[in-house]
């Protein structure tokens, strides 16, 4: 409970500060210590929290043609995402978030970007998200890296993401519940670090206005590599027995 309590404070001030990393950050960790159906739901709900309070302060700022033919298409998506995790083995999805992670914080730190500002190409984002989402809660990238390549400023960037992340939560939620996805296990872990959301929520505002986002974005970035790693050598221990 402690481990999981403290991973969410620094995911939850990683998100707050630079507009995404909370999944990122959590799931590969978690993933170390708990089983990827429990990883899924805790960050689903703790996400859903923190992602309703930024969204609460930003939500004038939102992008919301992007936003809703993302959300759109990330409903598309969702039910491939959500077969894998009901039948994938547990090993297998453990290495999967470790690789994944690696490859998507490579993107991110890479500064890729899409160019192409379409329906079509918001629509293709959102599936790929939607797959992330209910297969590993990582859904952000996809998103993460259309938005930035729009050039949005950082204020419509941040709402972007947090509206969409908020409202494919909610639909998440509603189908891991409906599948027999969530634990009283994931419940109570997810209770338990609820207060943490909120420091960290509190802790990232504060970090806005003394640290250099730039500078923190590859703190988050080293993280996420460190957190990637961590989930990928507990999947080896764990298949070598």
């Amino acid at each position: 409970m402690a481990f999981v309590v403290l991973v969410v404070l620094v995911a939850a001030t990683a998100q707050t500060l630079v507009g995404f990393g909370f999944a990122l950050i959590a799931v590969p960790l978690f993933v170390t210590v708990l089983d990827v159906k429990d990883t899924v739901v805790i960050t689903t709900l703790l996400g859903l929290t923190n992602n309703a309070i930024v969204a609460r302060t930003a939500w004038r700022h939102v992008p919301w043609r992007a936003v809703c033919w993302m959300f759109a298409g990330s409903l598309a998506g969702m039910p491939a995402g959500l077969a894998v995790l009901l039948f994938a083995p547990e090993d297998a999805l453990r290495m999967g978030v470790g690789v994944s992670t690696i490859v998507m914080d490579a993107a991110l730190a890479s500064g890729l970007r899409f160019r192409s500002s379409s329906i079509a190409s918001e629509l293709g984002v959102g599936v790929v998200s939607g797959v992330l989402n209910t297969s590993t809660s990582m859904n952000g990238p996809p998103v993460v890296l259309y938005l930035q390549g729009l050039g949005h400023p950082p204020q419509a960037f941040r709402a972007g993401l947090a509206v969409f992340f908020f409202s494919v939560s909610v639909v998440t939620m509603g189908a891991f519940a409906a599948t027999g996805v969530v634990s009283a296990l994931a419940l109570g872990l997810a209770a338990a670090a609820l207060p943490a959301v909120g420091a960290g929520s509190i802790a990232g505002h504060a970090l806005l206005r003394r640290v250099d986002p730039a500078l923190f974005r590859r703190l988050v970035f080293a993280l996420l590599l460190a957190a990637a790693l961590s989930a990928v050598a507990s999947s080896l221990a764990r298949m070598l027995g």
